[in-house]
């Protein structure tokens, strides 16, 4: 019974461990992000402190050597969930960077393996601004698979939300059912929210319609309504920072 026990404690033992055991490619994955991050924020902090443009142009930006090190993990977690959160790292980088060819084979990849993953709805809010990226196509055949393929609802409804707001410019009606979808079959996410905002702008914010009224306040301390107005040369400006 002791030497029994003198083994197992002996296997719990760094040196004693399995060797064909598989390492936690998912934790992998979380310390290259987080190793990452800290790397870009000692990068910005020196931007921020360059005094020239010359010293600016010397740093060296980590996303680009980053986007290599997701693909080769990616590349050795092939077809597992580990592979999924890599490569949606690696087209995040890659937009940052401009990485066209890296990035279109992130997407293709994740579309082809792992349209099952949570990742999906991420890479579907991606795509808003990605056309310049990977092209016009890619963005629209990935968001319809998204869309038609996933099992996962946040991420069908961040395609089918997507996919109307880029539509909203050419196909206004569409873009609304689009939206009102979004509204009855995944209420539960916050794309309902959001798609409830754009039905607004659509009945209420386009070109020839009349401006809907509000009430604000002027620099004195006064209340007044944009109907105050009406009748006269009005222009309205609203800005802020992001």
């Amino acid at each position: 019974m002791k030497t029994a026990l003198a083994l197992f404690a002996l296997a719990l033992l760094p040196g004693f461990q399995d060797p064909a055991a598989k390492p936690d490619l998912r934790e992998e994955v979380k310390a290259l992000r987080a190793e990452y991050q800290k790397l870009e924020q000692e990068y910005y902090k020196q931007a921020r402190a360059a005094k020239t443009n010359e010293e600016r142009q010397k740093l060296v930006n980590p996303a680009a050597e980053y986007v290599g090190k997701y693909q080769a993990l990616a590349e050795r977690a092939k077809g597992t969930p580990a592979a999924a959160d890599a490569l949606i790292e690696v087209f995040a980088l890659a937009q940052r960077t401009q990485k066209k060819a890296e990035a279109r084979q992130a997407v293709e990849t994740l579309v082809a393996d792992h349209l099952d993953s949570p990742v999906m709805e991420r890479l579907a809010n991606s795509l808003r601004y990605a056309d310049n990226l990977i092209g016009k196509d890619l963005c629209r055949t990935t968001l319809d698979a998204i869309r038609e393929k996933s099992p996962v609802p946040a991420a069908k409804a961040a395609a089918i939300f997507v996919g109307a707001a880029q539509n909203l410019g050419r196909d206004a009606e569409a873009s609304r059912t689009a939206f009102l979808r979004i509204i009855k079959e995944f209420k539960e996410t916050p794309y309902a929210a959001r798609a409830d905002k754009f039905l607004f702008e659509i009945d209420h914010l386009q070109v020839g319609m009349t401006a809907p009224d509000f009430e604000a306040t002027d620099e004195k301390g006064q209340k007044y309504k944009l109907s105050d107005f009406r009748g006269k040369v009005t222009v309205i400006d609203f800005w802020g920072f992001w």
